[in-house]
């Protein structure tokens, strides 16, 4: 049966990006037009059970999002 959660072609475009051998840090742009920097694979989770993405920040913080608030996904410049 096919998967009928909208946010479902938000995920399948996350989940290679977290998993890819050469990572390249993007951004989360939501609804509301905030910004979710992933700087690394490690600071963001997909659950497709629960059907949200988690951001952990460096200072402990997590933002708990649904996918259907994602909007589109943006590469973020290398640092200099």
């Amino acid at each position: 049966m096919p998967d009928s959660n909208p946010g479902t072609p938000v995920v399948a475009e996350i989940i290679p990006r977290l998993s890819e051998s050469g990572f390249e840090p993007f951004a989360l742009v939501l609804t509301d037009g905030s910004r979710l920097d992933i700087p690394s694979a490690d600071h963001c989770t997909v659950s497709k059970l629960l059907g949200r993405v988690t951001v952990e920040h460096d200072d402990g913080s997590v933002i708990f999002v649904n996918p259907l608030h994602v909007i589109k996904l943006e590469r973020l410049k290398p640092a200099a």
